[in-house]
């Protein structure tokens, strides 16, 4: 059997999910190719030479006939760039469709739509002893390719630069992640007085995530944010805004804090920050959860048994 794998050129969680398919693929003995580049993009209506076609994009038009399975990873009719118009046609033809979240499905009316949930490597993920200390680091995750994902990091500032306030304890900030966006963040968060640091794109944010206390997230526009698994993996409780299908992640009070208002998240983020014992209680129950449901050990089985599928249909 051979699957390729087919996602976009831009870094970012669906590319990520791509790169960790075709490997963990390989892994269980199927030979996957995860196709990326603008080239072999472009020629991808034109000629595939693998069984299984396995694609984040819209192929609603191709010269070929081979079973198809379209995963859909984030809202296209929101996201303002032509290949939005091309996802109906591309759903309807596709032999099977897989949705990333249950939010996801229901949004878009993907009512045949087969679930199967972002996965990470926790393994990859070392965890992190949370200690007592003056100094408290945060740090968050995230691409700036969207506009309504990055100003959510300015809504972060204007938090922290509350709580930095309110605290006998030094706070510094870490943002992980490049894209068009960045520069006027950047430029806007000079208006807050918060020791922030941007990182720009990075190999790995694994580095970070170790050296950090709590994750904050918060994003106008999202589905299943893989960053967030990351930093559960890594044993760090995580405060995140309701949005998207981050409730199908966290289990709030339990293994991380979804706050529903501006109100909740600086009272989270408050207790966060004066309690390491309770740092380090979610941080091991997110680590548990990761391992339990979000694991690729534990996901690749699903793909597996629909290619199979597909090839015996």
């Amino acid at each position: 059997m051979r699957v390729n794998v087919l996602t976009d050129i831009r870094r970012g969680g669906p590319r990520i999910w791509g790169a960790n398919l075709a490997s963990t693929l390989g892994q269980c003995g199927i030979e996957a190719k995860h196709v990326h580049t603008l080239g072999a993009l472009l020629c991808s209506p034109i000629y595939q030479d693998a069984d299984i076609i396995h694609t984040i994009l819209p192929l609603s038009y191709r010269l070929w006939k081979k079973p198809v399975i379209i995963t859909i990873h984030g809202a296209f009719h929101a996201e303002k760039n032509i290949w939005r118009f091309f996802y109906p046609a591309a759903i309807r033809k596709a032999d099977i469709v897989t949705s990333s979240s249950a939010f996801l499905k229901e949004r878009l009316n993907l009512d045949k739509a087969i679930v199967i949930p972002n996965s990470i490597f926790p393994d990859r993920f070392r965890m992190v002893e949370h200690t007592d200390k003056d100094t408290i680091n945060l740090v968050t995750v995230t691409h700036f390719y969207f506009q309504d994902k990055a100003r959510g990091i300015l809504d972060i500032l204007k938090f922290l630069d509350t709580v930095t306030r309110m605290v006998d304890k030094k706070v510094k900030y870490v943002v992980v992640g490049g894209g068009p966006h960045l520069e006027s963040v950047m430029s806007e968060a000079k208006r807050y007085d918060v020791d922030v640091e941007f990182t720009g794109n990075i190999p790995s944010t694994a580095g970070f995530l170790e050296g950090s206390d709590i994750f904050i997230y918060f994003s106008h526009l999202d589905n299943f944010p893989l960053a967030i698994l990351e930093a559960m993996a890594s044993g760090l409780p995580v405060i995140t805004n309701n949005i998207g299908a981050v409730s199908e992640i966290i289990d709030s009070g339990q293994d991380g804090y979804i706050a529903e208002s501006k109100e909740t998240y600086l009272e989270y983020l408050l207790y966060l920050i004066g309690d390491c014992e309770l740092r380090q209680k979610i941080g091991r129950k997110a680590r548990a959860k990761v391992e339990e449901k979000f694991s690729w050990d534990g996901i690749i089985g699903q793909y597996i048994r629909l290619y199979n599928q597909l090839l015996t249909d």
